[in-house]
């Protein structure tokens, strides 16, 4: 197994990491403790593997996808953060690298992981669609890409609270760079249910589950853009 204690620093930082410090910084706990609810949903009894957690925070979703058998690379701008995950898994087997980098600073290896996880990721939107372009990327043939944010269908209220969607990626926006070696399994709006913590006053949330199809598969699978969206309210 490997060490959950060590935090592994990229050279490049991120613009965003000394705002991320000062956020977790205010308080000793920012988020719930829990892992996230859909993450919980979609994975649980899926076979682990080698699994990316982008944008793990304090580290619920990756000490518990670490419990499930899969062994994680946990990426945060936030070396605050990433201590806290760190010393939250010290005491723990489980097979977790802690990396301080933002997704596009890390050297990530192309089709590396079974599983490709996005919680509520601030990946700033561009029109390159480079983080989009990266999560895509990292999933290798037969893995899962989980990408899930908080419902942001009213753009207008959430602008009046000085946030503006479309200055950030949503799973739609990964969603349609999804070519024919690709199957949605899932891409929907669902309830959400949380403790506490920072986000708990969101009340719904966009999920979208996809699936890299494997070459020899994929000639007998319906193309991405064909497969069937569900909407729950």
């Amino acid at each position: 197994m490997e060490d959950s204690g060590e935090v592994i620093e990229v050279t490049s930082v991120l613009s965003e990491a000394a705002e991320w410090d000062a956020r977790y910084n205010e308080r000793d706990q920012v988020w719930s403790g829990e892992p996230n609810g859909a993450l919980v949903a979609e994975l649980t009894g899926a076979p682990p593997g080698r699994a990316l957690d982008v944008g793990c925070g304090e580290g619920a979703d990756a000490l518990w996808l670490a419990r499930q058998g899969w062994a994680v690379t946990a990426l945060d701008v936030s070396r605050v953060a990433l201590d806290r995950a760190a010393a939250h898994a010290a005491d723990q087997n489980t097979d977790i690298t802690w990396v301080c980098s933002g997704l596009l600073d890390a050297d990530l290896p192309a089709d590396g992981f079974d599983l490709v996880s996005a919680q509520y990721p601030a990946l700033r939107s561009t029109a390159d669609h480079a983080a989009e372009r990266a999560l895509v990327s990292a999933v290798a043939p037969g893995g899962i890409l989980l990408v899930v944010h908080h419902d942001m269908r009213d753009g207008h209220a959430a602008r009046e609270h000085g946030f503006d969607p479309d200055d950030w990626v949503a799973p739609g926006d990964v969603a349609a760079l999804l070519d024919t070696s690709w199957h949605i399994d899932v891409n929907e709006v669902r309830e959400r249910s949380i403790s506490g913590g920072a986000g708990a006053h969101h009340t719904h949330d966009v999920v979208l589950r996809a699936h890299r199809i494997r070459p020899c598969l994929q000639a007998r699978t319906v193309p991405a853009a064909s497969a069937r969206v569900r909407v729950r309210m």
